[in-house]
């Protein structure tokens, strides 16, 4: 598979079923996949990494790339904790 380019490429990646409707019960954690309208890593994306991109502290496609890689290498069920570690430390930003 090519090089992610869109959390959608990122979603596409991973197969997965909300068992927590609204996010209840699965806030501690990170999915990569999306089901339905759900989609955890748009909400990272658009909430923490978008500013970073807009502010020109970081490209999308390198946002898009730690996206990926806190995806392949964290194993799951990925932490949040974990998942924004990974994020920070990938991109050299707070979140």
């Amino acid at each position: 598979m090519s090089k992610p380019t869109s959390v959608r490429d990122i979603n596409d990646k991973y197969d997965y079923e909300d068992e927590y409707p609204k996010g209840e019960g699965d806030s501690p954690k990170v999915a990569c996949g999306q089901d339905g309208t759900y989609n955890e890593l748009r909400y990272i994306y658009d909430t923490y990494l978008k500013p970073e991109v807009e502010r020109n502290t970081i490209t999308n496609q390198q946002a898009i790339d730690a996206l990926d890689s806190a995806c392949s290498s964290l194993s799951n069920p990925r932490s949040r904790e974990d998942f924004y570690a990974h994020l920070e430390k990938e991109l050299g930003i707070e979140i």
